[in-house]
């Protein structure tokens, strides 16, 4: 079997939940004895592949011309939407950009809908997320739960090197992109409020919040950039709590990687966290008294049992593989 795989031309320079969600989930169908390519400019000559696989509707322009080359052309295609709906951010984002992003949202929704309706099956990473985009675009698309994946070498994470170089314990956690969905401002002012050292981990998607951000902290924060995968697993192991109180997220990688590392997880409500996680995180609104709470509650509790097992046993890339695979040969049936 052969797959193109397909998405944004800045999914290399700018890297993200969806950079990953393709890349890992290539590698692990790749040991699965599946070829696949990744291209992200459109092409008109699909004669060397089975399938398409899109990925991400929220930046629908480029999406849209990969799915129209491929329908056009009659191979079958798959879409991982990783949607959410993004109006309660927009609106709230304190931003002089704010109506031009309301604007942009619902110029571009008819092409959303349009490749929605026009593949061939669903991929989203949440009863959840189906249920949403089934009831704001009314789909009879056929679907398949695929859930995102983490990889099994955060179980094995040591916090040591991380104490050792940055001589830090005990502290909120954050990893991810410095980024107004994200949430860290809200996060850092919450933490003030308990006074909690907070350290962020992650690369500056936008400059004139990460200096709001750093004037939150008042010098309680430490900015670390970006870091390799063994360093973040052992500062998920070091950490007292790690926090994720986006505006949403679906279900966001890190909590899974934060998870199975042994931390304790607080993360939004908004998305499909609770559908991974269940009754084992302590979760928040965006709003920074609600964060707080959240925060209160699992810095002064026990970890909650069988968190670990439960992502390990659910959630790792070779078993997203095999159920994309399964997908895959559903389609091509």
């Amino acid at each position: 079997m052969k797959v193109l795989m397909q998405n944004r031309s800045t999914i290399f320079k700018m890297l993200a939940g969806d950079s990953v969600q393709m890349n890992k989930t290539r590698e692990a169908l790749i040991q699965l004895g599946v070829e696949v390519e990744i291209k992200t400019q459109p092409t008109t000559d699909f004669s060397r592949y089975d399938l398409v696989h899109l990925f991400n509707i929220i930046p629908i322009e480029e999406t849209y011309q990969f799915y129209q080359k491929a329908k056009k052309y009659g191979i079958p295609i798959v879409l991982s939407p990783i949607y959410w709906d993004p109006k309660e951010f927009l609106i709230n984002i304190d931003s002089d950009r704010k109506e031009h992003f309301l604007s942009w949202w619902a110029k571009t929704n008819t092409l959303r809908q349009e490749v929605l309706d026009g593949v061939d099956l669903l991929l989203p990473n949440g009863l959840v997320e189906q249920e949403l985009l089934r009831e704001e675009y009314k789909l009879i698309t056929p679907y398949r739960i695929i859930p995102n994946g983490v990889d099994p070498v955060f179980y094995y994470a040591n916090p040591d090197k991380f104490i050792k170089r940055y001589g830090l314990k005990g502290f909120i956690l954050c990893v991810g992109r410095i980024s107004r969905r994200k949430n860290q401002k809200a996060l850092i002012k919450a933490a003030r409020a308990l006074n909690q050292p907070v350290v962020l981990i992650g690369p500056i998607n936008d400059y004139q919040y990460y200096q709001e951000c750093r004037q939150e902290g008042e010098g309680r924060v430490r900015f670390l950039g970006a870091l390799n995968q063994s360093w973040i697993a052992s500062a998920y192991a070091a950490c007292g709590v790690h926090a994720l109180p986006s505006w949403y997220e679906t279900p966001g990688l890190v909590n899974l990687e934060a998870g199975l590392a042994g931390s304790k997880v607080v993360t939004t409500d908004r998305g499909t966290a609770r559908e991974y996680l269940g009754e084992m995180a302590w979760y928040c609104s965006p709003e920074p008294f609600s964060i707080k709470d959240a925060l209160r509650k699992a810095l002064y509790s026990p970890p909650l049992p069988g968190l670990r097992e439960h992502i390990l046993a659910n959630f790792t890339w070779d078993q997203v593989a095999r159920v994309t695979f399964q997908a895959y040969q559903a389609v091509l049936r």
